[in-house]
């Protein structure tokens, strides 16, 4: 019985280990809200390959402004502000216009922006 519980453990330990990798790393983010992108925005895969490129980029620009900027929050959200902000506007070039008032709807949901149109949208789950 103790063998078993270790086991159970270890392979716990092992699978949390793992889907932190995950989150910790910039491709694998990216990867999994470009995928969310394709499935609730229907993207097609010249879209999405764009969209994949948008979103790595992005998110490695965080990252780094994370590290550049952890001792001064001001500068911090100052720069995370200009890359989402960039990434919209490169968004904006690659999504049509019903997907990318689709994507604002669910960003407003996600964001907590109270919005004046109608609930219609993407799912709850979408990853910004």
């Amino acid at each position: 019985m103790k063998k078993f519980i270790f086991l159970l453990a270890l392979a716990f330990t092992t699978f949390t280990s793992q889907a932190q990798t995950a989150q910790a790393n910039p491709e694998a983010r990216a990867q999994a809200m470009t995928t969310t992108m394709t499935q609730h925005l229907k993207l097609n895969p010249a879209q999405a390959a764009k969209v994949k490129e948008i979103n790595l980029a992005s998110v490695q620009q965080l990252e780094k402004a994370k590290k550049d900027h952890k001792n001064d929050p001001r500068q911090l959200k100052a720069t995370m502000d200009l890359i989402s902000a960039t990434r919209l506007e490169s968004l904006k070039g690659v999504l049509s216009v019903t997907q990318f008032q689709q994507y604002q709807q669910q960003r407003e949901r996600k964001l907590g922006i109270p919005s004046q149109a109608g609930t219609g949208g993407v799912p709850q789950e979408y990853n910004n």
